[in-house]
């Protein structure tokens, strides 16, 4: 009877090593063939690039640096609500992005959220059904760091626009990432985004796109 146990166990273990379960964005996605949780929040960085994702959640008691509205601030872009703020290193580089953008022909950007508190990432996941809603806790825009950018178009998605065009080839030098970019899921946990930026700082920007890496990859080492 004690052999079996310990063969339920070590099959158990066995099955959790290998990652077969897996909850699209926010819960737990296991494929450890690329990605181990961060030990610490010292390796999990720090200030602009703080890593959070399904294996690095956010303290409980996490608080942003200042936040500003939007809305009430000067900006190149346009808004979808009058309640988005992002915090006030983010939301300067975002401007000046946004108004070089401008300066070279490329307008009609608008974000469409920015920072959320975890009790409002705690509403949208449980009112979204779908897996796609982050598990409250593991949102990089309850940093305040993160926002999401959709064009006005004719039809397609954002990815097929001038706009994203404009900003794959440009954020970099303003301190934003593409944080989920194409075919990289099995690293962040999380489908390829086109519309969500992260920023990071300048020199930690340019280091990722010259490596062509992910966060995960560039704070892990």
């Amino acid at each position: 009877m004690r052999k079996f146990v310990r063969w339920l166990l070590f099959a158990l273990v066995c099955l959790a090593a290998l990652g077969i379960w897996r909850e699209r964005h926010g819960a737990i996605y296991w494929p450890f063939r690329n990605i181990a949780p961060i030990a610490s929040s010292a390796e999990a960085g720090e200030g602009n690039v703080l890593l959070v994702n399904a294996w690095n959640p956010l303290p409980e008691d996490y608080q942003p640096g200042t936040l500003v509205n939007l809305y009430e601030q000067r900006h190149s872009f346009l808004l979808a609500s009058s309640e988005i703020w992002l915090e006030k290193s983010t939301y300067e580089a975002a401007e000046a992005m946004f108004h070089q953008a401008e300066e070279d022909g490329v307008n009609g950007f608008i974000i469409t959220s920015g920072y959320r508190t975890r009790a409002e990432q705690e509403e949208i996941y449980a009112q979204t059904t779908d897996g796609t809603a982050a598990l409250p806790g593991t949102s990089e825009h309850e940093t305040g760091l993160a926002f999401d950018v959709t064009a006005q178009r004719d039809g397609g998605g954002f990815e097929e626009t001038p706009q994203f065009d404009w900003l794959i080839e440009n954020c970099w030098d303003f301190g934003f990432i593409l944080r989920y970019p194409e075919e990289d899921e099995e690293i962040t946990g999380i489908a390829y985004e086109p519309w969500h930026y992260r920023y990071v700082g300048v020199q930690a920007a340019r280091e990722i796109r010259d490596k062509g890496c992910t966060l995960e990859e560039y704070v892990g080492g």
